[in-house]
C-alpha cells in the first residue's frame, strides 16, 4: 500500500493505492474518487481518468505528481 500527501492548486490532496494503478483521491480531507492511468498507443502515451467528479485539470495534476513520485 502506498500513501502520498501533495499541494497542488490550493488544495490538501492525499493519495492511496491499495491496488496497483487504482488510485484513491482526498481532497482537503474529503474523500473525492478514486483515478487510474490509461496507456495510449500514441502520445502522449499515458493520460490520467477518472469516473467520479474530479475535475480532469485536477486529475491530470495528481497523476503527474503521482508519476513524478514513483520515478
Amino acid at each position: 500500500m502506498f500513501t502520498y500527501r501533495f499541494e497542488i492548486y490550493t488544495y490538501d490532496v492525499g493519495v492511496t493505492a491499495i491496488i496497483e494503478n487504482k488510485y484513491h483521491i482526498t481532497l482537503d480531507g474529503a474523500y473525492a474518487g478514486i483515478i487510474f492511468p490509461e496507456f495510449l498507443d500514441q502520445p502522449p502515451f499515458l493520460v490520467w481518468k477518472t469516473k467520479d467528479l474530479i475535475a480532469d485539470v485536477l486529475v491530470q495534476k495528481i497523476g503527474a505528481a503521482i508519476q513524478n513520485e514513483n520515478a
